[in-house]
């Protein structure tokens, strides 16, 4: 039978893939940022939240702090790398949301299994000139000290050898399909993206190339975290988790089975608070304080924490631990991203 081995959360935002001299820079865009929600769930712009919260943060955005933040982001994610690789796992399943790469507005639902027999990532966007070094058998990668801050960003998410195709564990997702069916989930299928020239998702691209071990089988399952009206409850996003591990469980293969939760945690304002409430709440085992929590507070990138939620509840047996948290702060308003690594073993 199938064995899950491992579990993993990750923040992906482009601040894992910058140094800290990048991290205020890219702070700019949230000036005119669309999606900045406070935990009880109200819009509001930048210069709203910043004279409604004060320059509260100003110490902790200094070339110094952020720098320490960056090299504690890029330890973090070579821990858990290193600890994906010691678990042999044959199959990675990852728990991401989509922003418009595969659940477009015309067909949205809030759970999608995908089923084909690879996927794609694209190429990355590098400038001429642009030279790669070999980093193991088959992998090229540039240096990312030469690289500008959007290149960055590409490489954190796409190839920079060019287009890739992963192959997908499609007999574990078509089991997981026909369990969640048997189940009373309605969950969406999906074996080929739909627009022509555009690769997976960035929460997937980022575990492609950051997480992955070589040779081993990627199977996505998307949540519709971000984009109302058909975004999963919080209670619907743990008991779909459990499901996924019966099912898991069930599936006669023998496999090694890794699971990611790809995102989070609370962005685009910074809400401590709630990080630390969620890491808690992980480390006691108790989903279910989770629960209370409005669903007004899941929204824009703090809704990624559902993904967490989701890969928590498959592996309610597993041990967590906690690698980092690291607050990243990006502007005096506390906007950026709670960047957040950890395992379930």
């Amino acid at each position: 039978m199938a064995e899950l081995v491992i579990g993993v959360g990750s923040s992906h935002s482009p601040m894992v893939a910058f140094v800290g001299d990048d991290w205020t820079e890219w702070g700019k865009r949230d000036l005119q940022h669309p999606l900045l929600f406070t935990r009880d769930g109200r819009h509001v712009t930048y210069d709203e939240w910043l004279d409604e919260a004060g320059p509260r943060v100003a110490d902790r955005i200094d070339p110094e702090t952020c720098a320490d933040g960056a090299q504690r982001v890029d330890e973090a994610v070579a821990t858990l790398k290193t600890a994906l690789e010691e678990a042999h796992v044959d199959v990675l399943i990852v728990i991401g949301d989509d922003q418009d790469e595969h659940l477009l507005s015309g067909n949205r639902p809030p759970f999608l299994i995908f089923h084909g027999e690879s996927i794609h990532n694209d190429a990355a966007q590098l400038g001429e000139g642009r030279s790669l070094v070999e980093v193991g058998p088959g992998r090229h990668e540039p240096d990312r000290d030469e690289l500008t801050m959007g290149e960055r960003i590409s490489v954190g998410y796409r190839e920079p050898d060019g287009v890739a195709h992963y192959p997908v564990a499609a007999d574990l997702a078509e089991h997981l399909i026909d369990h969640a069916l048997e189940a009373d989930f309605d969950v969406a299928s999906s074996d080929q993206l739909p627009v022509d020239g555009i690769g997976m998702g960035h929460a997937y691209g980022f575990v492609a190339r950051r997480l992955l071990p070589r040779d081993t089988q990627i199977l996505p399952i998307m949540v519709n975290t971000y984009s109302p009206p058909s975004q999963p409850r919080v209670r619907r996003c743990r008991d779909f988790g459990t499901m996924l591990r019966r099912a898991i469980d069930e599936f006669p293969g023998e496999r090694r089975i890794g699971v990611v939760a790809s995102g989070g945690l609370s962005h685009f304002i910074i809400m401590e608070d709630l990080d630390r409430e969620v890491l808690d709440a992980f480390e006691k085992d108790d989903l279910d304080a989770l629960m209370a929590i409005p669903e007004a507070t899941w929204q824009s990138g703090t809704s990624e924490i559902k993904n967490w939620i989701t890969t928590a509840a498959v592996c309610r047996d597993k041990r967590f631990e906690l690698i980092d948290y690291i607050p990243g702060y990006r502007t005096p308003a506390g906007t950026g991203t709670g960047l957040g690594f950890a395992l379930w073993r």
